[in-house]
């Protein structure tokens, strides 16, 4: 990263997943009090589904990025050529790529809630406190639990 001359440092991805229950235990993990998990409906968020290379974004975004330029909406990738990579397989990954950094992505898609007529792009779950020995429970009878999240773990241990 420090030789490609790229105009952030680290990434703008934020990894989020298709899966109801991995959310669940993403929000829930290590959690003690109140937690949340946040929805995002994408058909809200208008064309914002990347169908072209990543790599090919990325030179974009290097383009306009260095030139001082807001790059825009989030986008979102759902790389199909990570199923073969057993962690985002269960982690039924998807990715949104944060273009414009002066805003979090929450600010960015509640703007852009107030631009549309009876659309909500995010919803945000809250879950209460002192579910979260119920919400274990629940994750445990599904099969989620870290060995399931994070099946390389397994492989190197």
């Amino acid at each position: 990263p420090a030789e490609d001359g790229f105009f952030l440092k680290g990434t703008n991805l934020l990894d989020w997943t298709q899966s109801p229950d991995v959310a669940l235990y993403f929000a829930n993990d290590m959690r003690v009090g109140e937690g949340a998990i946040y929805i995002c409906d994408a058909t809200a968020t208008g064309k914002t589904l990347q169908v072209i290379p990543v790599a090919e974004i990325l030179d974009k975004m290097r383009e306009i990025g260095n030139s001082g330029t807001p790059l825009g909406a989030p986008l979102l990738f759902c790389p199909p050529r990570q199923i073969l990579n057993p962690r985002p397989k269960n982690q039924q990954a998807v990715y949104f790529a944060q273009m414009d950094l002066r805003y979090d992505l929450e600010t960015i898609w509640r703007l852009r809630e107030a631009e549309l007529e009876n659309e909500t792009i995010l919803f945000k779950l809250v879950l209460p406190a002192g579910s979260e020995a119920t919400t274990r429970e629940y994750l445990i009878e599904k099969g989620i639990s870290r060995a399931f999240i994070f099946p390389d773990e397994q492989i190197v241990a």
